[in-house]
């Protein structure tokens, strides 16, 4: 992770004011607050005087979704098998199960994080202001809301609606009216 962090101090000053790459300073600053915890903390107030920052705490969020996507990989694995009929009991062919779903689900969690965050940073070099790290759990949550037989296509469509109308329209993280999963969610169905 040092070589990582060492990179990252020899590019930033690239993407500082007056750098070539300037512009894009706030998604660099994204990917570094990402992979590491922010320096900056705060020294007055009630507030934390620590580098958590709501990336960290999207992140936890997101971790605890992890349980609901396994269980959600194993059930389209459980249906598809039950359906074909060629297993009955909950513990046949677990692996067989899980092997399935993934093949099902993982491209859509996939394209949904693709998506929406290739919209949010794109819109946070436009704008000139930090990435809104809401996303993170709004991009677990459309593929847990979507049907395993949707077409990727779809679920990139209902992303890029529900990030930009939902969420960037009225302002971004915490400032959205509607509930940025439900919303890709209702697109599709109407």
């Amino acid at each position: 992770m040092k070589f990582i962090e060492d990179q990252l101090h020899k590019v930033k000053p690239l993407f500082e004011e007056g750098g070539k790459l300037h512009k894009f300073y706030w998604g660099f600053e994204a990917f570094e607050t990402f992979l590491f915890v922010s320096d900056r903390t705060a020294d007055t107030g009630v507030h934390i005087k620590d580098g958590i920052d709501l990336k960290r705490t999207m992140f936890t969020v997101v971790i605890a979704l992890i349980p609901s996507l396994l269980f959600g990989i194993w059930n389209v694995g459980h249906q598809h098998f039950l359906a074909m009929g060629e297993f009955t009991a909950l513990a046949d062919g677990f692996m067989d199960k899980m092997i399935y779903g993934a093949i099902k689900v993982l491209p859509i969690v996939v394209v949904a994080y693709g998506t929406g965050l290739g919209i949010e940073f794109m819109i946070a070099i436009v704008r000139g202001h930090p990435v809104n790290e809401g996303f993170l759990v709004s991009g677990m949550l459309i593929p847990l809301l979507m049907p395993p037989t949707i077409p990727l296509w779809m679920v990139a469509l209902a992303t890029a609606f529900a990030v930009v109308l939902g969420k960037e329209a009225f302002g971004g993280t915490g400032m959205n009216i509607l509930n940025v999963a439900l919303l890709a969610r209702v697109f599709i169905f109407f």
